[in-house]
Parts: C-alpha cells; structure tokens; sequence
C-alpha cells in the first residue's frame, strides 16, 4: 500500500520527508545500509500510518564504508527535523528509529551534533538542539538489529558467547566469529580507523540523549552480536537507569524483523 493521506511527501538531498498537519510525533527513520528508497518508505509507513511526520534517510554507502564522516547526512536530516518540530505543539514527541549499523552510525552522528562534541560547531543554534534534545527525552529511540558489536581480530572478551544461535556446533560458531573479527579488523585498518569499534559502542553504552529506548533483535541474525545487545542493555539499565523494553526472537535474521514478525512489531510501535 502507499503511504497513507493526508500528508505532504516529499524527497531533499536524500532526505525523506513526510509531513502530517497534526502529527501524533515526528519520527526520524534511518535505513540500513544501501536499504533503496522503496524499502525506506516502507520503513516510513510504519509511522506515517499512525499520523507522524517522518524524516527518513540512510547512511551514504561510499563514506560509510570508508569510515567516514556522516556528518553532512545528520545535518541535513536535523534541519529538515527543527522545521518540522517548529511547526507541532510543544507536547510533540520525538522518535528515532534504526535499522542496522548503517542506521547507528547516523545515529551516532546526530548524538555527537546534539551534544555539541564539536567545540567550533556553529552550524545549529543553542535553542533548535535543545528543541530536538527536549522532545526526544519525550519520545523514544528504536533499535532494529543495531547496534551490531564491531569485534577486532585481538578482541576475546565473551568471545564464546558471541554467537548465541545454538543451531551450530562450537567448532563452527567459533570459526564464523574468528572469521567476522579478521574481516572488521582488515576493514579498520584499510580505513584508518582501528579506534572506531570502541569509539562506537563506547558512545552506544553512556549516552544520555534518549533513555527511552526498544531493542528488537534474534539470536539468528548471522550479522549482529545478540550476546553483545544483551550486555549493552543491562549495563544501559545499571548505569543510567534507562526505560528500556526488550524484543529478542530466536528466528528470523538481519532487518527481517519488520517482515517476519510484523504483528509484534507493530505493536511494539503502538505501545511505545
């Protein structure tokens, strides 16, 4: 189906926008890597038919994998976000929504522009990031398959729970992880960035931006540490206190949760 009426859609520079006259909340969409404009639509529908403003856009595929700045990407989308928060009452909650490491990596990125980790960043008055800052501890963030565990090569902590799926043998789970660790190092290195794992899931443990959050993911995803989602979530709960609700499947795989368990899915939208 098509994106429901009444609402204006329109696409800027990458960014997906929809825009209702009363949204119930604005919603920040961000796709997985390389997810095409059909799919982030499909994305977008799940708030668009619950009468949101939806903001939606994906990592760019190049500078992402050379682990580059997606700076110019959050910029655009907080811009196109202040707009629209400008124009809704002030009891307007703020959503944010990702899919994969793709989808985190932005996130990340609006995190560090909202905390203003750029000491000469004048790009955004102190007034618009606190009308973001404001509205999101009023709405929620939606983890889909993310953050996914970047492990190194010389990274062996929970190095045997690393794979929960139980559907292979040691012998093979151990294999695929020492195998997933030497192709992250080897992309690390090849980008200069052998800082970024810890940079990444260091910022995905102590940020205070949003402390209501929904973690969605399987044990079967072969792409994401579900045992690394599950210790990042209790540490959330012991250090900040965060209001978290947790969806965790022993089916299904990467990104596939909106398909295969759509139902829950859904309600897991409505009852945020």
């Amino acid at each position: 189906r098509s994106l429901s009426p009444p609402c204006h859609i329109m696409w800027k520079r990458n960014i997906l926008s929809i825009s209702h006259e009363c949204p119930r909340a604005v919603s920040i969409v961000l796709g997985d890597l390389g997810a095409s404009n059909k799919k982030l639509e499909r994305y977008c529908k799940l708030y668009a038919d619950r009468q949101c403003s939806v903001i939606a856009a994906v990592s760019p595929p190049i500078r992402f994998m050379l682990n580059r700045s997606l700076r110019s990407t959050a910029m655009d989308i907080l811009k196109e976000t202040i707009i629209i928060l400008k124009n809704t009452p002030t009891s307007t909650p703020l959503v944010m929504h990702s899919f994969s490491n793709g989808g985190a990596f932005l996130l990340e990125q609006i995190e560090n522009i909202l905390m203003k980790q750029d000491d000469d960043d004048s790009s955004f008055s102190v007034e618009d990031l606190q009308l973001i800052a404001t509205r999101l501890k009023t709405g929620y963030q939606f983890f889909d398959s993310c953050p996914c565990y970047i492990r190194t090569a010389w990274d062996f902590s929970n190095f045997g729970a690393s794979f929960p799926n139980q559907s292979w043998s040691s012998v093979g789970q151990n294999a695929y992880t020492l195998s997933a660790s030497w192709s992250l190092t080897a992309w690390c290195a090849c980008t200069l960035s052998l800082h970024r794992p810890h940079q990444f899931w260091n910022t995905m443990q102590i940020s205070d931006v949003c402390l209501n959050q929904i973690y969605m993911y399987t044990t079967a995803d072969m792409l994401s540490d579900a045992a690394a989602v599950d210790r990042l979530i209790e540490e959330r709960r012991r250090k900040l206190d965060a209001n978290i609700t947790v969806y965790r499947y022993d089916d299904s795989n990467h990104c596939q949760l909106l398909t295969d368990k759509s139902i829950c899915y859904e309600r897991a939208t409505d009852e945020a």
